[in-house]
Protein backbone atom coordinates (compact mmCIF):
# COMPACT_ATOMS: atom_id res chain seq x y z
CA UNK A 1 0.00 0.00 0.00
CA UNK A 2 2.76 2.58 1.02
CA UNK A 3 4.22 1.53 -2.82
CA UNK A 4 1.10 2.79 -4.43
CA UNK A 5 0.86 5.74 -1.80
CA UNK A 6 4.60 7.07 -3.39
CA UNK A 7 3.67 6.15 -6.88
CA UNK A 8 0.61 8.48 -6.61
CA UNK A 9 2.12 11.09 -4.82
CA UNK A 10 5.10 10.86 -7.91
CA UNK A 11 2.34 11.31 -10.29
CA UNK A 12 0.60 14.09 -8.88
CA UNK A 13 3.65 16.00 -8.12
CA UNK A 14 5.06 15.80 -11.47
CA UNK A 15 1.87 16.70 -12.86
CA UNK A 16 1.14 19.92 -10.93
CA UNK A 17 4.99 20.75 -11.80
CA UNK A 18 4.48 20.39 -15.65
CA UNK A 19 1.06 22.73 -15.48
CA UNK A 20 2.75 25.47 -13.29
CA UNK A 21 5.86 25.28 -15.89
CA UNK A 22 3.72 25.20 -18.95
CA UNK A 23 1.90 27.96 -18.00
CA UNK A 24 4.98 29.82 -17.05
CA UNK A 25 7.45 28.88 -20.29
CA UNK A 26 8.71 31.56 -23.00
CA UNK A 27 9.13 29.79 -26.05
CA UNK A 28 7.91 26.48 -27.20
CA UNK A 29 11.12 24.95 -27.22
CA UNK A 30 11.96 25.97 -23.79
CA UNK A 31 8.51 24.06 -22.78
CA UNK A 32 10.27 20.94 -24.92
CA UNK A 33 12.70 21.16 -22.86
CA UNK A 34 10.89 21.18 -19.44
CA UNK A 35 8.71 18.41 -20.41
CA UNK A 36 11.84 16.12 -21.12
CA UNK A 37 13.08 17.02 -17.82
CA UNK A 38 9.99 16.25 -15.90
CA UNK A 39 9.39 12.99 -17.26
CA UNK A 40 13.28 12.05 -16.36
CA UNK A 41 12.04 12.95 -13.35
CA UNK A 42 8.87 10.75 -13.44
CA UNK A 43 10.97 8.51 -14.44
CA UNK A 44 13.24 8.65 -11.43
CA UNK A 45 10.30 9.14 -9.25
CA UNK A 46 8.56 6.28 -10.11
CA UNK A 47 11.65 3.77 -9.80
CA UNK A 48 12.52 5.12 -6.83
CA UNK A 49 9.96 3.25 -4.68
CA UNK A 50 10.57 0.16 -5.94
CA UNK A 51 14.81 0.44 -6.11
CA UNK A 52 14.27 2.10 -2.37
CA UNK A 53 15.59 5.14 -1.09
CA UNK A 54 19.20 4.73 -1.15
CA UNK A 55 19.01 5.30 -4.77
CA UNK A 56 21.81 8.16 -5.08
CA UNK A 57 22.70 9.55 -7.94
CA UNK A 58 26.91 10.89 -8.55
CA UNK A 59 28.79 12.70 -11.32
CA UNK A 60 32.82 12.86 -9.98
CA UNK A 61 33.36 14.03 -13.10
CA UNK A 62 31.71 16.88 -13.32
CA UNK A 63 32.89 18.34 -9.34
CA UNK A 64 36.18 17.88 -11.44
CA UNK A 65 35.54 19.60 -14.64
CA UNK A 66 33.83 22.35 -12.73
CA UNK A 67 37.07 23.10 -10.48
CA UNK A 68 39.09 23.72 -13.78
CA UNK A 69 40.11 27.32 -14.90
CA UNK A 70 38.98 27.16 -17.92
CA UNK A 71 35.61 26.39 -17.03
CA UNK A 72 34.98 29.16 -14.37
CA UNK A 73 36.41 31.43 -17.37
CA UNK A 74 33.89 29.84 -19.71
CA UNK A 75 31.16 30.44 -17.22
CA UNK A 76 32.16 34.05 -17.86
CA UNK A 77 31.95 34.40 -20.41
CA UNK A 78 29.06 33.13 -21.25
CA UNK A 79 27.38 35.14 -18.64
CA UNK A 80 28.78 38.38 -20.17
CA UNK A 81 28.23 37.32 -22.98
CA UNK A 82 24.28 36.44 -21.92
CA UNK A 83 24.21 39.97 -20.17
CA UNK A 84 25.42 41.74 -23.59
CA UNK A 85 22.74 40.01 -25.29
CA UNK A 86 19.65 41.18 -22.55
CA UNK A 87 21.15 44.51 -22.28
CA UNK A 88 20.84 44.99 -26.32
CA UNK A 89 17.32 43.41 -26.60
CA UNK A 90 16.17 46.22 -23.60
CA UNK A 91 17.49 49.32 -25.25
CA UNK A 92 16.15 48.73 -28.78
CA UNK A 93 12.48 47.84 -27.24
CA UNK A 94 13.23 50.82 -24.89
CA UNK A 95 14.06 53.18 -27.84
CA UNK A 96 11.02 51.72 -30.06
CA UNK A 97 8.74 52.70 -26.97
CA UNK A 98 10.63 56.24 -26.91
CA UNK A 99 10.69 57.09 -30.41
CA UNK A 100 6.63 57.23 -30.19
CA UNK A 101 7.12 60.10 -27.37
CA UNK A 102 9.44 62.20 -29.66
CA UNK A 103 11.24 60.81 -32.95
CA UNK A 104 13.89 63.03 -31.97
CA UNK A 105 15.37 60.01 -29.74
CA UNK A 106 18.05 58.63 -31.63
CA UNK A 107 19.92 55.72 -28.85
CA UNK A 108 19.42 54.61 -25.63
CA UNK A 109 22.08 53.17 -23.27
CA UNK A 110 21.72 51.31 -20.49
CA UNK A 111 23.62 50.43 -17.81
CA UNK A 112 22.53 47.71 -15.66
CA UNK A 113 23.72 44.76 -13.66
CA UNK A 114 22.28 41.33 -13.98
CA UNK A 115 21.60 39.67 -10.77
CA UNK A 116 20.44 36.44 -9.45
CA UNK A 117 17.63 34.40 -11.32
CA UNK A 118 18.34 36.54 -14.13
CA UNK A 119 16.91 39.66 -13.36
CA UNK A 120 18.39 42.80 -14.12
CA UNK A 121 18.33 45.48 -12.14
CA UNK A 122 18.74 48.84 -14.42
CA UNK A 123 20.68 51.99 -12.80
CA UNK A 124 21.13 54.30 -15.02
CA UNK A 125 19.85 55.27 -18.73
CA UNK A 126 21.29 57.35 -21.43
CA UNK A 127 18.84 59.00 -24.01
CA UNK A 128 20.73 61.00 -27.14
CA UNK A 129 18.24 63.21 -28.74
CA UNK A 130 18.95 64.49 -31.66
CA UNK A 131 17.77 67.77 -30.71
CA UNK A 132 19.14 71.23 -28.44
CA UNK A 133 16.59 71.13 -25.97
CA UNK A 134 13.80 68.79 -25.34
CA UNK A 135 10.59 70.76 -23.38
CA UNK A 136 10.14 69.96 -20.32
CA UNK A 137 6.80 68.14 -20.83
CA UNK A 138 8.44 65.66 -23.27
CA UNK A 139 10.98 65.05 -20.52
CA UNK A 140 8.76 63.94 -18.34
CA UNK A 141 6.90 62.05 -20.74
CA UNK A 142 9.93 60.06 -21.44
CA UNK A 143 10.70 59.98 -17.92
CA UNK A 144 7.32 57.84 -17.36
CA UNK A 145 7.54 55.53 -20.03
CA UNK A 146 10.89 54.75 -18.51
CA UNK A 147 9.30 53.97 -15.05
CA UNK A 148 6.34 52.18 -16.54
CA UNK A 149 8.56 49.76 -18.88
CA UNK A 150 12.01 49.33 -17.13
CA UNK A 151 11.30 50.70 -12.85
CA UNK A 152 12.98 53.40 -11.09
CA UNK A 153 16.63 54.35 -12.75
CA UNK A 154 18.42 57.55 -13.13
CA UNK A 155 17.84 59.24 -16.48
CA UNK A 156 20.21 61.77 -18.03
CA UNK A 157 19.68 63.15 -21.71
CA UNK A 158 22.53 63.86 -23.98
CA UNK A 159 22.73 65.49 -27.02
CA UNK A 160 23.04 63.52 -30.02
CA UNK A 161 26.15 63.34 -32.25
CA UNK A 162 26.54 61.32 -35.43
Amino acid sequence: MELIKSVTAAFCFVGIAATVFDYISPSESFRLNIKQILALILIVSMLTPFIGSDLELRLPELSEITDLKEYNELNESVNKSYENVLKKTLENKVLEKLQTVDENIKKVVIQADVYEYNSLEVEKTKIYIAAKEISEEKRQKIEEELKNNIGESKVEFYEYDE
